[in-house]
């Protein structure tokens, strides 16, 4: 007696899986059958037809799919500065002449945010860690437009405006604030939407938060949970102005105060010496791996330094793009110029885009690789791009040769958020033009009219 398939939610076909499962598996002419959010099974296309009856079927012709990218540091607001950021400064928090985040209203940073998602979504990222001035705006954005996201307000005491002028001014009034916000973040939209929107503690920078703030930040996040997550030795201005307040470095300081463990998230960690390096790998940390922004601010992070001492790495865009593909092309590039040799490969950037990233932000059961049980964060590529061809192993014209502009469909949590790389659930065109107009109005303020 042959046995009726069993009623799943979508079913999803391919020419090729790639599960970025720890052993590697590769599935030909496959498909996924995905029913309440998660994986219920994966195998040949032909065999998953016959043991599911889906609601909704996506062809595998032409289709490639992988899991989605995990994307670990952002400031999705910050896209405003894009384009311009890289001829004037690194960090826009300490560059004058842009918009600052203070200038932001609430509604500046959710259309903008926006923008910045959108991007992400076009690019195949499905995961993102987002943290900025109005989170809950950034936190309305993601739940929005269907990412799944960890997102947390920008915590710190050091007056903003100070600090584009290179002084390191602190206010507790601005502390107090910043630590409300990110407070109301999380008692507003941490667990949204059955933990699709997961809220975190991220205090900007060891320079930006004065040691009592860093300490009450340290109680808040141990009584939460979950990760914290900063910007650690980003330039050399933030190395002085910590050593001139404690005598110590950034990462002495982070240890001293009970933050240097394996639940830290530190973006960028360029500038290091040797024994900083080794005490930010025996905490087991993570280094949110920023190649692109790192690279155009001229500076190299000594990354597999970090990681033989025994640093995780996981990868992101930062500021500066959506395309975690290019991030990682960029990574391997940089590190084989920092250490003049082949020391990185296609697979190992990839982990670092997609488990890795995963298992650092405590969603490694959940996403990261396509695999029964796990939520079906779904991309496919389209194989018939040129960029795509030849296919020999899967991994290296991947991130050797691709881009996200091959991306054709992103799905989370089990739902088509893009397809034919169009929004499902909001107006891309819109959102594109709404961040415009705002940023038009806030390039102006800056003294620079924008020529769209």
């Amino acid at each position: 007696m042959t046995q009726e398939p069993a009623p799943c939610d979508l079913l999803v076909g391919a020419d090729l899986i790639l599960t970025l499962d720890a052993k590697g598996t590769i599935l030909h002419d496959g498909a996924i059958a995905v029913r309440d959010r998660a994986i219920v099974d994966l195998g040949p296309a032909t065999e998953i037809a016959q043991r599911w009856r889906a609601a909704e079927s996506l062809p595998g012709k032409g289709r490639i799919a992988m899991a989605g990218l995990v994307n670990v540091h952002n400031h999705t607001p910050l896209m405003i500065t894009r384009g311009m950021i890289e001829d004037i400064g690194f960090a826009p928090m300490y560059t004058p002449g842009i918009p600052q985040g203070h200038w932001l209203t609430e509604e500046d940073a959710y259309a903008l945010s926006r923008l910045g998602m959108y991007e992400l979504l076009r690019a195949g990222c499905t995961t993102v860690v987002d943290f900025y001035r109005y989170p809950s705006a950034l936190a309305r954005a993601a739940a929005e437009l269907g990412l799944r996201a960890v997102i947390a307000g920008r915590v710190h005491d050091a007056e903003p405006g100070a600090l584009a002028t290179g002084k390191h001014t602190y206010s507790r009034s601005i502390g107090e604030a910043s630590l409300r916000e990110n407070a109301e973040l999380i008692a507003r939209w941490n667990g949204h939407d059955e933990g699709r929107i997961r809220c975190d503690w991220a205090p900007h920078a060891p320079d930006t938060c004065s040691d009592d703030l860093l300490r009450e930040v340290k109680k808040l996040a141990d009584a939460h949970g979950g990760n914290i997550h900063t910007h650690l030795s980003q330039l050399p201005a933030e190395i002085t102005a910590v050593k001139e307040r404690t005598g110590l470095t950034p990462p002495q300081l982070m240890d001293k105060l009970g933050l240097l463990n394996d639940r830290l998230i530190a973006a960028h960690c360029i500038h290091m010496d040797r024994a900083d390096i080794e005490l930010c790998g025996k905490s087991r940390m993570t280094v949110a791996h920023a190649p692109i922004g790192n690279a155009k601010g001229g500076r190299i992070a000594p990354i597999m330094e970090l990681k033989e001492a025994g640093a995780r790495i996981a990868l992101c865009t930062d500021t500066f793009s959506g395309d975690m593909i290019e991030a990682m092309r960029w990574a391997i590039s940089m590190q084989r110029i920092n250490r003049q040799g082949n020391v990185l490969d296609a697979r190992t950037v990839l982990d670092w885009g997609t488990r890795e990233g995963a298992e650092a932000i405590g969603l490694g059961d959940k996403v990261g690789s396509l695999e029964v049980g796990k939520r079906a964060d779904i991309v496919l590529l389209d194989s018939r791009s040129p960029t795509l061809a030849p296919m020999v192993d899967g991994y290296g014209v991947l991130v050797h040769s691709a881009s996200g502009r091959d991306v054709d469909t992103v799905i989370v949590d089990g739902r088509v958020v893009l397809a034919d790389g169009r929004l499902t659930l909001a107006d891309g065109d819109a959102i594109v033009a709404e961040a415009q107009s705002r940023a038009n109005a806030l390039w102006q303020r800056a003294g620079r009219q924008p020529i769209a």
